[in-house]
């Protein structure tokens, strides 16, 4: 076992309590059970953890707490694709520090992800999906999360969450990016998260295009409000 050292204490602290560790470091076997990770960074920091998925997992992407971004904004089986530019078109724009920042986005030509099951099975399906998120534990942030951290003026950043520290989730199948103008710049990240099934990508300013290729052999991918 190898001890795990976590850059961000705010997610560590998370993570020690889902884990149900209070006296010791968390290891790499600790994490392993690890499969799905919400994170949410504009309007408030929190965070979600799961250790189970369901075999019926985003057949009708029925969250409760997603909008129509899932029916809109959802493409399937990105395998079929040999390059992102296939399906993702890019933006950029200059920020007053005058530092490049990318945003990404689904082409308006690619075929969306469309549910094409039974009324009943869709009925079942967002069932198994409510029972799901009853097992996802979730994280806010407190005051105390906060102290000694500066925020950024241009970037409003806090340093709170450190998006490498989830490169320590190696088993992780699930990732969404609620919504995470703040912290989250970059996704070279996802060069260690080789089981990574689905991902979900809302609201995240890019300060590079490292790990894009990775958008490749994902059964589901949602990208909005870029």
């Amino acid at each position: 076992m190898r001890e795990i050292r976590f850059q961000s204490k705010w997610f560590e602290r998370c993570l020690k309590d889902f884990l149900g560790i209070k006296d010791r470091a968390i290891t790499d076997k600790d994490v392993q059970e690890i499969k799905y990770l919400f994170v949410t960074t504009t309007h408030d920091y929190g965070l979600g953890f799961a250790k189970t998925l369901p075999s019926e997992l985003f057949q009708t992407c029925a969250f409760d707490n997603a909008g129509d971004e899932w029916a809109f904004e959802c493409i399937e089986d990105t395998g079929k694709y040999q390059t992102v530019e296939e399906f993702l078109e890019y933006d950029s724009s200059n920020m007053d520090d005058g530092r490049k920042v990318h945003t990404i986005r689904l082409k308006r030509d690619v075929k969306r992800f469309k549910y094409e099951g039974s009324l009943v099975s869709y009925k079942l399906a967002q069932r198994v999906m409510r029972d799901f998120e009853k097992n996802i534990k979730e994280y806010g942030a407190y005051e105390a999360d906060r102290e000694g951290l500066d925020e950024d003026e241009v970037t409003h950043d806090h340093k709170l969450l450190i998006p490498e520290d989830f490169c320590c989730l190696t088993n992780l199948e699930v990732l969404r990016l609620m919504s995470c103008q703040t912290e989250v710049h970059s996704l070279k990240f996802l060069d260690v998260l080789s089981k990574l099934r689905i991902l979900e990508i809302g609201e995240v300013f890019l300060d590079d295009l490292d790990g894009l290729e990775n958008l490749i052999g994902l059964d589901k991918l949602c990208i909005w409000s870029n």
